[in-house]
């Protein structure tokens, strides 16, 4: 069964629009979830939304609705005008995309109901959560149609655009792990580290990938930051052959760390290397 997440703001039918357009595509949407603020700032949408249950409770097809707001103790915001309500919001968004992931859902998130930022600290929740089966939509139509407050149009009229997601975790992995906690900060921060963690060992294996003679001229281009003819006073060599080896430091660093041939890499190369000097300990000059 899959399973729509919508924001909610003051327009309901965005999302019953959102669903009947899933449900025209072929989606067997068996849940949705909407996640609010204080209904005393949706006005009335929240009431609205709730009649329209019934539309979707016919036969063995019954959509089940099941409203998250955005609470914490006393603390229920009318909208979203803090960072303080924007911590919270983020929270409930992690919490609910989790949940519905750790149950196997199929997960449709759209990001077309509310303020700005419910879509933005949405797309955050997708780069952590969301796989490549899953979906993150917005919502394109007609001026008339959310002018007119229709539930339902027929014939549309309207269409989902599917927003693209550049997902911080590609490995199941890593997926599975970010599952573990209902904390989307302690999930970011354990990101965070298994990326640094891939970027060091990426920068290792190329480190072991160089000639003896190419990591020295390598680690003297970290300590010396200067020219080939500087390089090359620092190793004893010539300023050409200092060049010839960088061009292959280069490919080399390219290919382990996915470095694209358009792009500049000898900055790059530098800081990667200095922020980790345990490479380059061997290694020392005087000019």
């Amino acid at each position: 069964m899959e399973a729509l997440l919508a924001t909610l703001g003051t327009e309901p039918q965005v999302v019953t629009l959102a669903l009947d357009a899933l449900l025209a595509r072929g989606h067997p949407i068996g849940e949705v979830v909407v996640v609010h603020t204080h209904p005393s700032g949706l006005g009335g949408a929240l009431e609205r939304l709730r009649h329209e249950e019934a539309y979707y409770s016919r036969g063995e097809s019954s959509i089940a609705f099941r409203y998250v707001p955005v609470r914490e103790r006393e603390h229920y915001p009318a909208d979203i005008v803090s960072e303080e309500d924007a911590a919270l919001l983020l929270r409930v968004l992690y919490r609910e995309v989790a949940a519905l992931k750790r149950a196997g859902r199929r997960v449709h998130l759209s990001i077309a109901g509310g303020r700005k930022v419910m879509a933005a600290y949405g797309m955050v929740v997708a780069q952590l959560l969301l796989s490549d089966e899953d979906w993150v939509w917005h919502l394109l139509s007609e001026p008339q149609v959310l002018r007119s407050r229709q539930m339902h149009v027929p014939g549309m009229g309207v269409s989902l655009v599917p927003v693209p997601v550049l997902r911080w975790s590609l490995l199941p992995s890593a997926m599975a792990d970010l599952l573990v906690w209902d904390d989307p900060y302690r999930a970011i921060q354990r990101q965070r580290e298994m990326r640094e963690h891939l970027r060091r060992r990426a920068l290792a294996e190329f480190w072991r990938s160089l000639t003896p003679a190419e990591r020295r001229i390598a680690a003297a281009m970290v300590a010396t930051g200067g020219s080939n003819e500087r390089i090359g006073r620092a190793v004893g060599r010539r300023a050409k052959t200092v060049a010839n080896h960088l061009l292959s430091i280069y490919q080399k660093y390219r290919a382990w760390l996915g470095v694209a041939e358009e792009d500049r890499v000898r900055e790059r190369l530098v800081a990667d290397l200095a922020s980790v000097p345990e490479l380059l300990g061997e290694f020392s000059w005087r000019e």
